[in-house]
């Protein structure tokens, strides 16, 4: 019987998810179509909401000066978190569709 060499590992080519991550799920490529991503949305519209529902109603309805600052306080960080959650993600929204624009093109020629 020959005695064989095993043949030398072959170098591992990336999948095409590994690649570009944003064209195998594209709800990477765009988080505004994500559900989760739109439901934290929700959720952070509805906290400014009952802060601000608080905010002007907590001393008049309730009786309760803290109460109000409490509604306030949510309001205004809910709203933080809100736009700081929006810019991120037109952040990554516009580097997917910067990189898809690239791969499209091709590998660049000098």
């Amino acid at each position: 019987m020959p005695d064989r060499k095993p043949e030398a590992p072959k170098p591992a080519q990336p999948s095409p998810a590994q690649a570009n991550p944003a064209q195998a799920n594209p709800a990477q490529a765009n988080p505004e179509d994500d559900g989760l991503y739109r439901a934290i949305m929700m959720v952070l519209v509805g906290s400014v909401l009952l802060g601000a529902v608080l905010t002007l109603s907590g001393e008049s309805l309730f009786g309760s000066r803290p109460l109000s600052t409490v509604g306030l306080g949510m309001a205004v960080l809910a709203g933080i978190a809100y736009w700081g959650l929006r810019i991120k993600a037109r952040m990554a929204a516009r580097r997917a569709t910067e990189a898809s624009d690239r791969d499209r093109q091709g590998p660049r020629r000098e």
